[in-house]
């Protein structure tokens, strides 16, 4: 986009009206972006272009952060791309595949899926309608699992459980890296078409693979202060095993892709169009100094979350100095938002909210309980004691040997007795919630206690029962700022935004991520973004929300639990 230069040889008045022609010209560009169709492409399983759908009656694409979202398209069956997308039985006899992929660009956003079902229907006046039913890549990561041992056959699994621990988006991708080399180098299976001789090899080559990683070494995810994190499965598939790092990082996945035309998703890359790059991004910035409220009159506080000396709470503390002058917003023309001070600001009377809800809860429980069975060890230890004891006086009355006998009695009456509880006080929030508070939650593990799996148990409870906010908010596009990714737009999804509850007298400013785009359009409309800020579990029952997270936590526990 060509920038005006600001003549500071012209009047005062002059100087107001050149500002103002550019501001208009810079505006009209920006509604230009806008109102630019979106490109809507079909693609076979082979990643070979069939379609441009441009007859459609209306879609929709929603694009959940860190989840699958679902697309739909609806058009007259009588068109050619209608009648492709119903015929199954013909792609597959053609050689297309049955499988169907759709790609659709707006504003440098690209949302992509495979064909989910169609759905042939005749409307009110006689006439037959297509609607096809898509799910978006991330769709992928449900299905993709994480072995035990990605590198050893299905009838040999050791060890038992998978684990890999160090820098949260290292973990998470190197555990995807490896099971898609187990997927695509056919270790232990015949390739798809075992007759074609380069289907054996093909694998080898990563340039082949149709779902490739975004690199990222373990020292730079290390220096990028990225939190640590501990990654565990027994055959669960990759997003239910990273659901809660993600969650507890505060990470988004970024999924897109890559075709001819497009930047590279890093330097030197080697792609073959059409192939999925899969990455991880912290746009949230909560580890590295962010800011994180403060209020309309003072700015932004910056604030730091560190972990506490207990290893078990998080602490956020305010930093002195001020939040740090983000250059890139001072180079015009470039559009993006920082995530250590985001652009994007919605006041409480901005046009464009048309639904906004803040939820606050303080933390539940000063003391986190949890255990059950003794620490490995401890029950033997005492039944080899038992044993030992009366078998040496069994043998003295010369009765024999009764150490067995008088265990299986006395196992009642020790067994998970000592060692097998664990009880820890949160102090950061014992000191924080005044004399009169609850007391203590009890986590049912159904593990033992003093291992590493009572200490994810306790994380996992301070974490469900500390003090959260939430702030959701249904944003719609152009209102005033422009959505859009690829440095078109100002902010994308997982984005960090700004916001104001109306009537709050303190005018504090809350900051939370876009969990949530959906892009759609109706015949003889424009297309048009809306989105979510904040997180919609929050705001869902309180129970409900904890008793979901405890039950992945127990499935985080019955992995370790083969250890102990």
């Amino acid at each position: 986009m060509a920038l005006a230069q600001a003549d500071f040889g012209l009047s005062l008045i002059d100087q107001c009206n050149a500002i103002m022609e550019a501001t208009e010209a810079r505006h009209q560009e920006m509604e230009a972006i806008r109102a630019k169709d979106p490109l809507v492409r079909l693609f076979d399983g082979n990643r070979k272009l069939q379609h441009l759908i441009q007859n459609d009656d209306e879609f929709t694409f929603d694009d959940p952060d860190n989840d699958t979202g679902p697309g739909q398209i609806t058009m007259d069956f009588e068109f050619e791309a209608a009648q492709y997308l119903h015929d199954m039985y013909g792609r597959k006899q053609r050689g297309e595949s049955i499988n169907v992929l759709v790609v659709v660009d707006h504003c440098g956003g690209r949302w992509s899926g495979l064909l989910d079902r169609t759905e042939v229907v005749q409307d009110e006046t006689g006439q037959s309608k297509l609607i096809a039913h898509f799910l978006s890549d991330y769709e992928q990561l449900k299905w993709k699992q994480l072995w035990s041992n990605p590198v050893l056959p299905a009838f040999i699994q050791a060890p038992r459980v998978f684990m890999l621990g160090g820098p949260a988006r290292w973990v998470l991708l190197t555990a995807l890296l490896l099971n898609l080399w187990r997927e695509n180098l056919s270790l232990w299976h015949l390739p798809d078409d075992p007759l074609k001789i380069s289907s054996w090899f093909s694998g080898l080559d990563q340039y082949n693979w149709p779902v490739r990683v975004k690199p990222i070494s373990f020292l730079d995810d290390l220096a990028a202060g990225t939190p640590m994190a501990l990654l565990s499965s027994r055959w669960k598939t990759w997003h239910d095993a990273a659901q809660m790092i993600l969650e507890d990082a505060e990470l988004s996945v970024t999924w897109r892709r890559w075709f001819e035309g497009d930047e590279l998703p890093w330097p030197g890359a080697v792609i073959k169009p059409g192939t999925l790059i899969i990455g991880i991004e912290d746009k949230s910035g909560v580890y590295e100094g962010t800011a994180n409220g403060g209020t309309i009159f003072d700015g932004f506080t910056r604030i730091f979350r560190d972990v506490a000396e207990d290893l078990y709470e998080d602490t956020d503390y305010a930093a002195t100095g001020a939040i740090p002058t983000i250059a890139d917003y001072r180079v015009p023309g470039r559009l993006l938002t920082n995530r250590r001070a985001p652009y994007v600001f919605y006041p409480p009377d901005s046009p464009g909210v048309t639904h906004s809800s803040f939820i606050q809860s303080p933390a539940k429980g000063k003391q986190i309980n949890t255990g059950g069975a003794s620490m490995p060890g401890v029950n033997e230890t005492i039944s080899a004691a038992v044993q030992g004891i009366f078998d040496v006086i069994g043998n003295a009355l010369q009765v024999g040997s009764i150490g067995g006998s008088v265990d299986a009695i006395a196992k009642m009456f020790y067994q998970d007795t000592v060692l097998a509880w664990i009880s820890v006080k949160l102090y950061e929030r014992a000191q924080s919630g005044g004399d009169f508070q609850l007391y203590e939650y009890f986590v049912d593990s159904g593990g033992k206690a003093y291992t590493l799996s009572s200490f994810m148990v306790i994380r996992a409870g301070r974490y469900a029962t500390r003090t959260w906010f939430s702030c959701s908010m249904d944003i719609a596009d152009a209102a005033p700022y422009l959505i859009g990714d690829q440095g078109q737009g100002h902010f994308w999804k997982g984005d960090r935004v700004s916001t104001m509850i109306k009537g709050d007298r303190s005018r504090r400013l809350h900051i939370d991520r876009v969990r949530r785009l959906t892009l759609s359009r109706k015949r003889g409309e424009r297309a048009a973004y809306a989105l979510a800020i904040g997180n919609d579990a929050a705001q869902e029952d309180p129970l409900v929300r904890l008793m979901a997270r405890m039950e992945r936590v127990k499935s985080e526990m019955k992995d370790l639990g083969v250890f102990s």
